[in-house]
């Protein structure tokens, strides 16, 4: 008596895989899309974070009335992986997973920028006043303004 599959047998169980992996490679993505959405969405409250501490040492130090501080005081106060996140070859833009459009369709990829409410804030940025309403921005060229999760970018 022969051991082994016939050559049958292995078509079956090829033709199960290709199945499975036509139905799940799409939540799959998904799911890494996510991923990617909450690192982005974490960085953005490092950062805020960082910002308040910045502002509460320039506070102590400072008695002009005029506080500002730069994405250099921001970048500074994170730590090493959250720094990692932050392109800064790319005009330090966070990748995110994926942006959903009005019309209901999702395009995977993308990046968002730190946001004061006036500018994006890069390496060239002197002057940062307004620390607690950071924001994430989508980078220009990119049609639509919501996460992975149907959330506007800004409203986090």
């Amino acid at each position: 008596m022969k051991k082994g599959f016939t050559l049958i047998e292995l078509l079956v169980i090829i033709a199960i895989i290709g199945i499975l992996s036509t139905t799940l490679a799409p939540k799959l993505r998904r799911s890494l899309a996510k991923a990617k959405d909450a690192k982005a969405v974490a960085v953005l409250g490092a950062a805020r974070i960082a910002g308040s501490v910045a502002v509460t040492d320039r506070m102590v130090k400072n008695d002009s009335g005029t506080l500002t501080i730069t994405f250099e005081d921001i970048t500074s106060g994170l730590d090493t992986k959250t720094n990692e996140l932050i392109d800064d070859t790319n005009d330090n833009k966070i990748p995110v997973g994926g942006i959903e459009k009005d019309d209901g369709t999702f395009k995977y990829g993308g990046a968002v920028m730190l946001n004061d409410g006036t500018q994006n804030l890069t390496e060239s940025t002197t002057s940062i006043t307004v620390t607690d309403d950071l924001q994430l921005i989508l980078t220009t060229g990119i049609e639509g303004d919501k996460s992975t999760e149907g959330k506007l970018w800004t409203s986090y």
